[in-house]
């Protein structure tokens, strides 16, 4: 705002004050001595929050993929529903469905929105629970990876006994190539070892 005061221009100051399901109405101005602030209003309440879920639960049985404004849905439909235990409920359906979301970046996403957007009702523990969701889902991802690695590496580390074998016997780098699936390079490489050796 200091921005631009210092132009000393005027300008348009829009705020919306967005609702959960346990307000139904409030007076969308505020009147002090000095200034009166008149706000936009947002009542989650006005969102059928059963609905919106049943809907998004539908795309992902059939495979539709999810668009951002689903994603979105799903963090603020927990603030739909009236009470601490409604709110609750709904939000442990979400991280339910949560987990059915295929693409990675869209699950986790999903995940780390609810707690933020649920963080004045959620339960401690169950905040944990998701958190620690999140970081399985990153972790599993990183354990595949390591393991693709290490199997590709033990596949190549055999390839090459192969090879010094089949090159110990003389046989001819074009059918070592082919049996091992080794470049010429490497066999080359091997080789040379096997020579200084």
């Amino acid at each position: 705002m200091e921005k631009y005061f210092k132009e000393d221009e005027t300008f348009n100051l829009r705020l919306i004050v967005i609702y959960t399901s346990d307000v139904q109405s409030a007076d969308p101005t505020l009147e002090t001595d000095c200034f009166t602030l008149r706000t936009e209003q947002a009542f989650l309440s006005h969102i059928d929050g059963e609905a919106a879920f049943c809907e998004i639960q539908g795309k992902l049985k059939s495979g539709i993929p999810l668009a951002n404004d689903d994603l979105m849905r799903l963090v603020i439909l927990p603030l739909t529903v009236p009470g601490t235990e409604g709110k609750q409920s709904m939000l442990e359906r979400i991280v339910e469905l949560a987990e059915q979301i295929p693409d990675e970046g869209q699950r986790i996403f999903t995940l780390s929105g609810v707690i933020v957007a649920s963080d004045k009702f959620i339960s401690r523990d169950y905040m944990d629970q998701i958190r620690r969701r999140i970081n399985m889902t990153q972790l599993g991802q990183l354990y595949e990876k390591e393991k693709i690695e290490y199997a590709n590496q033990k596949v190549r580390e055999n390839a090459k006994e192969i090879a010094k074998s089949l090159l110990e016997d003389g046989t001819e780098i074009v059918k070592i190539m082919k049996a091992t699936g080794l470049t010429e390079e490497e066999l080359l490489n091997l080789q040379n070892e096997f020579l200084t050796v």
